[in-house]
């Protein structure tokens, strides 16, 4: 997977490259870095996890960490913007054990966050300083890997997953020139994790079962600098 996410990036940055070369100063990269929060999501499984034993976990987390990656942007016109982003954070998921009341380390994870959207700048171009508001659908892949411990407890090889997500956020845009500028993002990045039964209540059906998506919900803060052709 790590080969096809590198893939999806560079199609996508050759084609919004083939079409910069008919669109002059539409096109625009922003390599960034940053941070991830945390999030989790409920389990209703026997985690079994190696060597015989098994813990019982009700929550699966996964952990903070540093975030890095990129925009790929087009310019429809002087306030909307196309754009696709690729972040990546190496980090790991966390069990909790409810047997312990503990957080135990699972296993380790690569995590890339794929998303297709775009996002309206407030100002015009006249102004060097843009905010915007940005959305967008994607996914999510976790490249998984063994590890130990949980006390005594080993891990088993956990299988990589995608899942659906998608981003809702804004931030900052500050264009020292025509080509070149500085770039400040903040996005609420939700992945979906499981399904449960949840309770619901409203005041014509009373309370009722439903199924309820969990997910996981993460906050992803960058910055980063942006050349425009």
């Amino acid at each position: 997977m790590k080969n096809r996410t590198a893939w999806i990036f560079a199609v996508a940055a050759f084609l919004l490259m083939a079409i910069s070369t008919k669109a002059q100063g539409r096109f625009e990269v922003s390599p960034f870095v940053g941070y991830e929060t945390s999030g989790s999501y409920p389990l209703n499984v026997i985690s079994t996890v190696g060597g015989g034993s098994s813990a019982l976990v009700d929550n699966l987390r996964v952990n903070s960490a540093l975030s890095y990656g990129s925009f790929l942007g087009y310019n429809l016109s002087e306030n909307f913007q196309l754009e696709f982003m690729w972040d990546r954070n190496n980090t790991s998921y966390s069990a909790h054990d409810i047997t312990t009341l503990q957080y135990f380390k699972a296993y380790n994870s690569d995590i890339d966050q794929c998303q297709f959207g775009g996002l309206f700048m407030f100002r015009g171009s006249e102004h060097k300083l843009r905010p915007y508001f940005a959305a967008s659908l994607g996914f999510t892949h976790d490249s998984n890997s063994t590890i130990a411990t949980a006390g005594s407890i080993e891990t088993s090889t956990t299988p990589n997953r995608t899942a659906f997500s998608y981003s809702v956020g804004g931030g900052v845009k500050y264009y020292l020139n025509r080509h070149v500028g500085l770039r400040g993002d903040i996005r609420y990045l939700p992945t979906y994790g499981s399904s449960s039964i949840g309770q619901y209540c409203d005041p014509f059906f009373g309370c009722y079962n439903a199924k309820v998506r969990n997910y996981l919900d993460r906050g992803n803060f960058v910055g980063g600098v942006i050349f425009r052709f």
